[in-house]
């Protein structure tokens, strides 16, 4: 038996026809970046999203360096991010020169903690970053709240939450801005990196466009008014993810099947396998991921089994070696630190075969089997 964690292969290959179709006509007329099809898919994102403004960029790390500095991050900013998430929210604030603020992980969903939020506001803090990670949505009514106490923006990096919502709201659009990512594995995987930046400010997705194509206004070529980057989306991608975007809908839902799988599997074994979600949220199930103190062992089972799973993430932030000059210490960020010695991801795409999804089932079963009470 082999179940991968994700099948490119499965996901590109019955689009073969179309992809050749997409290079060829960029490649004869002269569409190669930022043209037609960029100004479709900004304005298809707009439309699913509800959003104002939409601003395509060449990948999520990219996406959120634009917002933060649009926003003003730079040094003698306090930014607050999450203790536990992906490098990239923390690398991009520092990267700007501005400060990273870790916030603790809700020990109950394992995204930032409001209380924790609120304790660690300071003088300089200017922006927060709320992340979704693994099917989960952060409290964003919560964080909202402390954000408009505290006077800060707020950053919604929903890189790996399109399609998901919170009371009624769509993941990315709760705060400021937002941005999701399409790097193939995501909900909407494209050819390659991705990512689309949201928000009703009209001035904040100005900047942004602006910083995207070294500094110019879209208007008069090779005049530029900052110093900027090369974020730029090309037509190949954004053609297909027009494609793709018109089936979300069938893409989510089949997700959203996998995980009931899983989840009726799992929850009448050990409860304690499952991450606690917010009664309010719709969500959108991007990885399946379950918490077991053994979490090592039952990886290793699974690998034998011939399962392959991910480990999201191995490390609270402040504790990897990239962060060590902020001096955090083991047991400075208890709920972070918990989720990265517990969390375990299972295999979860649309292209998933229901006969792989049994077999993950049947070896987390196996193994709960062996010492359920300790699992």
């Amino acid at each position: 038996m082999n179940v991968p964690f994700f099948n490119y292969s499965a996901r590109f290959a019955p689009d073969k026809d179309l992809i050749k179709e997409l290079v060829y006509r960029s490649g004869t007329t002269d569409q190669f970046i930022l043209k037609e099809d960029v100004r479709r898919l900004e304005e298809a994102i707009c439309a699913y999203t509800g959003a104002a403004h939409a601003v395509a960029a060449a990948n999520g790390t990219s996406a959120l360096v634009l917002l933060l500095r649009t926003m003003g991050a730079g040094p003698g900013v306090d930014v607050l991010t999450p203790a536990f998430s992906f490098i990239s929210t923390a690398s991009a604030i520092r990267l700007l020169g501005a400060n990273p603020v870790f916030v603790d992980a809700d020990p109950r969903t394992g995204m930032m903690d409001p209380a924790d939020l609120e304790r660690r506001v300071t003088p300089q803090s200017r922006i927060v970053i709320p992340t979704h990670l693994f099917s989960v949505m952060a409290d964003m009514e919560a964080i909202r709240a402390v954000a408009r106490e505290r006077g800060l923006l707020v950053l919604e990096d929903s890189a790996v939450a399109l399609g998901a919502s919170q009371r009624g709201i769509p993941a990315g659009r709760h705060g400021d801005a937002g941005l999701y990512s399409f790097f193939p594995a995501k909900p909407l995987g494209g050819i390659g990196d991705g990512a689309v930046i949201v928000t009703d400010d009209e001035e904040l997705a100005r900047g942004c466009r602006m910083l995207r194509n070294h500094g110019q206004d879209g208007v008069t070529r090779f005049l530029h008014h900052r110093l900027g980057y090369n974020s730029r989306m090309d037509e190949v991608l954004a053609g297909y993810l027009l494609h793709k975007l018109g089936r979300i809908g069938q893409l989510l839902e089949r997700r959203r099947e996998l995980a009931a799988r899983y989840h009726e599997a799992f929850a009448g074994l050990d409860p304690r396998l499952l991450v606690t979600v917010d009664d309010h949220e719709s969500r959108m199930y991007y990885t399946y991921v379950v918490q077991a103190e053994r979490r090592d062992e039952l990886r290793a089972e699974l690998e034998q089994a011939g399962v392959e799973t991910q480990v999201y993430y191995p490390a609270a932030l402040p504790l990897q070696p990239a962060f060590a000059d902020l001096g955090a210490r083991p047991g400075d960020y208890p709920g972070a630190e918990r989720f990265a010695s517990r969390s375990l991801a299972l295999p979860l795409y649309p292209e998933m075969p229901d006969g792989d999804v049994d077999a993950v089932i049947r070896s987390v079963v196996s193994f709960l089997a062996q010492e359920p009470q300790h699992a």
